[in-house]
């Protein structure tokens, strides 16, 4: 065996070992999600997105040479969104509200300019990297156009509010952006270890922003 061979296949090791954890990395923030999901039983699931700016997995009848290796990784930086099971499921009206549960695995991705795939040997070292959830909450204060839905013109064309202002001094960032009201709450990734600690954040996340926006949840 060729030195090429051994390190192509000390690297193959790598790759089984890598799979693996994030098949158990995947699972556990879907069974997260699901517990989340749970703490606002008011709502259901209304769709979900990719939201690091690239495409989730193709479909099967499309060619998958074509596309990048990040669009096999749809859990890398996935939204997952729930509206309540009353109201504007897709047309929002005065008063609808929509839940975003955003994962964040890596902050030190970079999808660049052009069309050029991104390398993860170019970014930052994961030690200097965070994984963070959000809880985010869209609420509709001014009536939207008619024919606009929740998911392509009004959560669709939305600011986050981090990237416009920071947080107050419970964690708290608010923002007013067209017909909506917006409030999200950040927690580290690795606090949410326990199903104790993800139901903690929940009501957090929940007391803080009924003050805020004026919605009174319901208690799962």
């Amino acid at each position: 065996m060729s030195v090429d061979n051994r390190s192509l296949s000390a690297a193959l090791i790598d790759v089984r070992h890598a799979y693996r954890l994030l098949a158990d990395y995947q699972r556990r923030c879907l069974d997260m999600l699901t517990l989340i999901g749970q703490q606002f039983p008011e709502t259901q699931f209304y769709n979900w997105k990719t939201t690091n700016g690239v495409a989730p997995t193709p479909p099967a009848r499309v060619d998958p040479r074509t596309f990048w290796g990040w669009n096999f990784l749809p859990l890398y930086q996935p939204s997952i969104l729930f509206v309540p099971q009353v109201g504007g499921r897709s047309h929002p009206g005065v008063g609808d509200w929509l839940l975003e549960v955003r994962i964040v695995t890596d902050t030190e991705f970079e999808l660049g300019s052009g069309s050029l795939e991104p390398e993860a040997s170019g970014f930052k070292p994961a030690e200097e990297a965070k994984s963070w959830l959000s809880i985010i909450i869209f609420k509709c204060v001014e009536e939207v156009p008619e024919g606009h839905n929740w998911f392509h013109q009004v959560w669709g064309n939305a600011p986050w509010p981090e990237d416009t202002e920071a947080a107050d001094e419970q964690g708290l960032i608010s923002v007013e952006s067209g017909p909506l009201s917006i409030c999200q709450l950040d927690v580290a990734l690795e606090d949410m270890a326990s199903k104790e600690a993800v139901k903690a954040f929940c009501d957090r996340a929940k007391r803080l922003m009924s003050q805020k926006l004026k919605i009174e949840f319901v208690a799962p």
